[in-house]
């Protein structure tokens, strides 16, 4: 055990353990939060602009998950609306970047799935495993920078 602060005692020690597991079973901490704020911090080293989702809900805690077939990612060089769905009961996903010729990674874990915009700046994946993924824009102008988007779960 390691030392206490002058200050604390045993029962300080048993009242904080208490609220701690009291915490835990009524919001754990989500799964992926570790793997996000690692992410979320290592940006800088990759010198990669983050995309935001469009029109999110800011400081709303939903009880249970919430499921969208679409959703819009934004950054001050690009826009990415992805749109998730089945083909033969597979899961697919559409996307639109804002053009064409443009290199999109679709990241889930340590697998790359790169594909290349068409003229219309459409970009498709099939077929897709569930799970959490985000996604790589390649830079829209030379000398740019790579814009990537928070994690979402498929």
């Amino acid at each position: 055990m390691t030392e206490l602060p002058d200050h604390m005692d045993d029962i300080d020690v048993a009242v904080l353990d208490a609220l701690r597991r009291t915490l835990a079973l009524a919001d754990p901490v989500p799964d992926h939060l570790v793997g996000e704020i690692e992410f979320s911090l290592s940006l800088a080293a990759m010198n990669a602009e983050l995309a935001l989702l469009a029109d999110d809900a800011v400081g709303v805690r939903a009880p249970t998950a919430e499921s969208a077939d679409s959703v819009t990612f934004t950054s001050s060089t690009m826009t990415l609306m992805v749109v998730i769905g089945r083909d033969d009961g597979e899961l697919r996903i559409d996307a639109w970047v804002s053009g064409g010729g443009i290199t999109v990674e679709l990241i889930q874990g340590a697998h790359r799935t790169p594909a290349v915009s068409d003229l219309n700046g459409r970009v498709s994946w099939s077929p897709v495993q569930p799970g959490l993924a985000r996604f790589l824009i390649s830079p829209l102008t030379a000398g740019g920078r790579p814009v990537i988007t928070p994690a979402i779960e498929l």
